[in-house]
């Protein structure tokens, strides 16, 4: 996905590119802009084939350009699984401390509904390599009124009991699982792609207060599943 708004830029007569790490400055035109994104696109190919090759996944690669957070409504509405970073800015604060400077980093699932909570909960668990206890559990909405169908549902989708259960106030909403997620160490904040979450007001939020990726799942086979189907099959 390419932002629009950078392209743009490039066109304008005068805009130059300062580097956040050496300080360096130049000049930033058009053309400067497309050869660095064409180089870019090819590194970005050639690293997602090695790693399609290494899992045996089927894979295609194509590049589209346009405003960041249309294009990324449209590509977690299709596709199954959208893993993304949040927006860079300078001097960004944390809205909150951290509970525990010296904890592991955390795989952080939000869950508002069984129904969607299932899928989020596979993909969290794999995502944490099968070591539930890296897993925090965000409940929110109808999930918050029944822990023992919480409980069951984890006991089903992960190798043991997650790390933590919290309940998130209903009145919070998205912000409300974005500081917890900030105070349980957040390395990786997985949530149902649901029509909601995917509203453009929302994925900014998550695009500019998270700090780290975002992992949107529509759905999420477990690898029982997959087995009962090739055995149905």
């Amino acid at each position: 996905l390419e932002e629009a708004e950078v392209q743009h830029a490039a066109e304008l007569p005068f805009v130059k590119e300062l580097c956040r790490v050496t300080f360096s400055v130049r000049e930033f035109t058009s053309d400067q802009f497309e050869r660095s994104l064409a180089l870019r696109m090819r590194t970005a190919q050639r690293a997602l084939s090695v790693l399609a090759r290494r899992t045996g996944v089927a894979h295609s690669f194509r590049n589209v350009r346009g405003p960041a957070l249309r294009l990324l409504q449209e590509t977690a509405t299709v596709s199954d699984i959208t893993v993304f970073e949040p927006a860079r800015q300078f001097g960004a604060t944390v809205s909150r401390p951290l509970r525990s400077q010296s904890r592991q980093p955390r795989v952080v699932v939000a869950i508002g509904d069984l129904e969607g909570g299932r899928p989020a909960l596979l993909a969290a668990g794999h995502l944490a390599d099968g070591r539930s206890g890296r897993v925090c559990v965000l409940l929110s909405g109808a999930a918050s009124e029944d822990l023992r169908a919480v409980n069951r549902l984890c006991d089903e989708t992960l190798s043991g009991r997650p790390g933590s259960l919290r309940r998130i106030p209903p009145e919070g909403g998205v912000s409300a699982l974005i500081d917890a997620a900030h105070e349980e160490a957040a390395a990786l904040f997985v949530i149902a792609a649901t029509d909601e979450l995917l509203e453009p007001a929302t994925l900014q939020l998550l695009r500019e207060r998270l700090r780290c990726p975002i992992c949107l799942v529509r759905q999420w086979q477990s690898r029982t599943g997959e087995a009962e189907a090739l055995n149905d099959g």
